[in-house]
């Protein structure tokens, strides 16, 4: 499933010429964008002619001109355009032209990231396209939803998620979906004959898994004791996760546990996960580990953080032990 307007569409075969992806979720955009590509391959398996540009590398007007130069042979053109929400209005017009005579071989499809749902009606463009349905609108899931999401992902892949499984997935690794749809095949993959997938085999794909022991080496520095933090991080090592990609989970981890500290007291998790852009089951464990610092022990270990980087990159030091010798100072406190 790629967007309901767009599988639609498809069904019925009623694909528009030209189609805006817009909204905050580039995965799920990413995602629709293969959808279509894969279904104007022609039947003898050629696929289109694909174009892909960004908004500062040619004019709107000479990027839709391209789509009537569409070869008379094989599956016609794919063309894509990046960051169409930088262009200012007047370029614009150039897209209701083409609408009113669109090439005839050729699909296109404009992709904005930064457009948000309410600037559609603000722009005579957006706001046809809206109308005939060629607008989709891709955006972040809640938490709720991504455990739908999950389950339908593995359902496609010949798997049952439970709910329970899904959830446990997203606690171990987060609401980006693109990790979440990595670590869902990892899965798949793990599970073998296995049709349904439970709480327990998330939990076993655990210790193969980069993405859950970076969170399990985040979730040790609230912990008396160095000896999970040493564990994670040989774990992490042992599996070629980057020493430097390391620092920079520790980092954004212990900026998440200060700005948890400075929010208003008392605010709902729905409310925090916003500001944090977290799951609202990752607010929970964040608010158990910020209760074991102080806010200076925090600014503390960031620092020390940023010490280790710069060793990293100035040293002939062993990687590891600088790593080491860092966790071994940043126990809560």
């Amino acid at each position: 499933m790629s967007h309901p307007l767009l599988e639609r569409h498809l069904k019925r075969s009623t694909l528009k010429p030209l189609y805006l992806f817009y909204g905050d979720e580039e995965f799920l955009m990413l995602r629709a964008l293969e959808r279509l590509g894969k279904a104007l391959t022609g039947p003898d398996g050629e696929a289109p002619v694909k174009v892909v540009l960004e908004a500062q590398e040619i004019g709107l007007p000479e990027f839709l001109a391209q789509a009537r130069m569409t070869p008379l042979w094989g599956a016609g053109q794919l063309l894509v355009l990046r960051r169409v929400e930088t262009y200012p209005a007047k370029p614009l017009k150039a897209v209701l032209d083409y609408l009113d005579h669109p090439a005839p071989r050729a699909r296109v499809v404009l992709l904005a990231p930064g457009l948000k749902a309410r600037d559609l009606a603000k722009n005579a463009v957006w706001s046809r396209l809206q109308q005939e349905e060629a607008a989709l609108g891709f955006f972040h899931l809640k938490e709720g939803e991504l455990q739908q999401w999950l389950t339908r992902e593995a359902q496609a892949q010949g798997k049952t998620l439970t709910l329970a499984g899904a959830q446990r997935l997203v606690d171990m690794v987060g609401d980006n979906l693109s990790e979440l749809a990595s670590e869902l095949e990892k899965l798949t993959l793990f599970a073998g004959p296995e049709k349904t997938l439970t709480p327990n085999l998330v939990s076993q794909l655990a210790s193969h898994s980069r993405t859950y022991n970076i969170f399990a080496l985040v979730d040790a520095l609230g912990e008396s004791g160095a000896q999970k933090r040493l564990s994670a991080l040989a774990h992490l090592l042992d599996l070629g996760e980057p020493p430097a990609r390391i620092l920079v989970m520790l980092a954004r981890q212990l900026r998440l546990l200060l700005r948890l500290k400075d929010s208003p007291a008392g605010a709902p998790p729905e409310a925090l996960a916003r500001a944090l852009e977290v799951p609202p089951g990752i607010v929970k464990k964040l608010a158990k580990q910020a209760a074991r610092f102080t806010t200076p022990t925090l600014q503390t270990h960031l620092r020390r953080l940023h010490q280790t980087d710069r060793q990293l990159k100035t040293s002939m030091g062993n990687p590891r032990l600088w790593l080491e010798w860092c966790l071994l100072q940043m126990g809560p406190g």
